[in-house]
C-alpha cells in the first residue's frame, strides 16, 4: 500500500540526533541534502481517500464496489522536498504558521529549525507564540534583553501555572531567539479572560475584560464549528454549554491573530513565524484566515504529520513528516504534590516512589532540593527540570505547613 511505502523511505531517513550543547537537547531534522524532511504539498488535491487499503477482492460472499482510478490520488515520493526548498519557494509569505502537538519533542525540533533557517538566510523576523499570554509580554522582553534570568522569567509569566507543559520542550526556541536577538511575541489572550468567556457572554463581560477582547470576530465558518462541536463531545466534563465553549475557542484564534496581526503592522519589516497548536492552524479556519482578514499578506501554514493517512484535502499548505519523539524521563520522587498559598506540599507519595520508604508523609511542605530553595511550585519543577532517574538529590522539608521555619528536615533520596 502507499502508506506503507511512504512509511518505509521515512524510516531510511538519516535521523541520527545531534547533541547541542548549547540548547541542552536533541537537534534533529537538520535542513540539508543529508537530513531531509519528506514535505508535501496538500494542494495536489491530496484525499484521505485515497490512502484507504485496497478492497479484498477474493474474501468470500462479499461485495466489492468499483471504483475509478479518477477517484485515487497518488503521491510519487521522488519528487518530495526538503522544508528548506519550499521555505525558499515561499519567500514572499508574510506568515508562515507552524504547528505543533504540545508534547511532541519532534514537532518542536521542526519549528526551532524553521527559525534557525531563515535567520540563517537574513530573513528578519520575529516568532509569535502561543505559549505565553499578551499581559506578560513585558517581561518576555526582558528576558529576551538580557534584564532578567530564564528563571526570572518563569515565574513572572507564571508559567508552570499558565500553560504547564513541560518547559524543556520549548526552551531552545527561547534561548536561540535571545542569542539572536528575535522577538517573541505572546499571542494568547489571559486565562482570565479566555475562562470567563466560556461561562458569559462578550457583553456581560466586566468592562476591564471587554477592554482585552479583539476588536472582532468571524462567526461565519460553519466547517469551524462543526469540528469544535465534535471536539467539544469528546469533553463530557466541560461545565459549560457548547455556546461557551465556542466562545473560548474563537476568543483565542482571534486573539492571536490579532495580535500577530498588531505586530506586523507596526513593524513592516518583519515577517513572522507563528508557533502553536495544530486544532488552531488546520484548514486555515483557526489563526490563518483570521490574519488574513486583518491584514492583506500572504500566509501559508506548515503541519508536521507522521503519515499522509487520514489526511484530508486544505488541512494545511504542507505537510511535513516527523516520526514520534518525546523529551527524556525526568527524575521523580513518587509524589503527588499540591499548593496551599505559594506552599509546595505532598498531597500524597505513591508505592514505589524515591520517597515511599522515607519517613515523609502526606501534608510534608518541601522547603528545598540540595543548596536550592524552594518556595514555590516553579522552584520545584525548573530544580527537577534537568534531573534524571537515578540521580539522588536531598530534600528539605518540613512536616507541616504550620510547622515553624526552622523545624526542617532533610532526606536523601534517589529519583526514579
Amino acid at each position: 500500500m502507499l502508506v506503507n511505502h511512504i512509511k518505509r523511505i521515512l524510516t531510511s531517513i538519516d535521523s541520527s540526533y545531534l547533541l547541542s550543547q548549547d540548547y541542552k537537547i536533541f537537534d534533529k531534522f537538520k535542513m540539508t541534502d543529508n537530513h531531509l524532511l519528506l514535505v508535501i504539498w496538500i494542494l495536489l488535491g491530496f484525499s484521505s481517500a485515497s490512502l484507504q487499503a485496497m478492497p479484498d477482492m477474493h474474501s468470500a460472499g462479499k461485495s466489492v464496489e468499483p471504483f475509478s482510478v479518477n477517484d485515487r490520488s497518488v503521491i510519487n515520493p521522488k519528487q518530495t522536498q526538503s522544508l528548506a526548498a519550499i521555505l525558499q519557494q515561499e519567500s514572499d509569505a508574510r506568515v508562515i504558521l507552524v504547528g505543533e502537538q504540545h508534547t511532541r519533542m519532534d514537532h518542536h525540533q521542526i519549528q526551532l529549525e524553521t527559525m534557525r533557517y531563515l535567520h540563517e538566510q537574513d530573513i528578519d523576523i520575529a516568532i509569535g507564540v502561543e505559549w505565553f499570554q499578551q499581559p506578560f509580554q513585558s517581561h518576555l522582553n526582558d528576558f529576551l534583553a538580557g534584564r532578567i534570568t530564564e528563571k526570572q522569567l518563569l515565574h513572572k509569566t507564571e508559567y508552570f501555572d499558565r500553560w504547564v507543559y513541560d518547559y524543556r520542550l520549548y526552551q531552545p526556541i527561547l534561548l536561540y531567539a535571545r542569542e539572536h536577538g528575535i522577538p517573541v511575541v505572546a499571542l494568547n489572550a489571559a486565562r482570565e479572560l479566555s475562562k470567563a468567556v466560556t461561562k458569559k457572554s462578550f457583553q456581560d463581560l466586566p468592562d476591564e475584560l471587554q477592554q482585552q477582547l479583539p476588536s472582532s470576530f468571524d462567526w461565519s465558518d460553519k466547517a469551524y464549528e462543526k469540528r469544535l462541536e465534535k471536539v467539544f463531545k469528546m469533553h463530557p466534563n466541560f461545565s459549560g454549554t457548547f455556546e461557551g465553549f465556542l466562545r473560548g475557542q474563537l476568543l483565542w484564534d482571534e486573539s492571536m491573530a490579532e495580535s500577530a496581526a498588531n505586530y506586523l503592522k507596526k513593524h513592516p519589516e518583519k515577517r513572522m513565524l507563528v508557533f502553536a497548536g495544530t486544532g488552531h492552524i488546520e484548514y486555515g479556519s483557526g489563526i490563518p484566515n483570521r490574519i488574513k482578514r486583518r491584514i492583506e499578506e500572504k500566509v501559508i501554514s506548515i503541519l508536521p504529520s507522521e503519515s499522509p493517512a487520514g489526511v484530508t484535502p486544505n488541512k494545511a499548505d504542507y505537510l511535513v513528516f516527523s516520526q514520534t519523539d518525546r523529551l527524556p524521563q525526568v527524575g521523580l520522587i513518587g509524589a503527588f504534590l499540591n499548593t496551599k498559598g505559594d506552599a509546595v506540599v505532598i498531597k500524597d507519595k505513591t508505592e514505589t516512589g524515591a520517597i515511599s520508604e522515607t519517613d515523609i508523609e502526606a501534608g510534608a511542605v518541601i522547603v528545598g532540593i540540595d543548596d536550592v530553595k524552594v518556595a514555590t511550585l516553579a522552584d520545584f519543577k525548573l530544580e527537577m527540570m534537568n534531573r534524571s532517574p537515578g540521580d539522588e538529590i536531598q530534600l528539605h522539608y518540613r512536616d507541616s505547613i504550620d510547622d515553624s521555619s526552622d523545624d526542617v528536615k532533610t532526606v536523601k533520596i534517589k529519583l526514579r
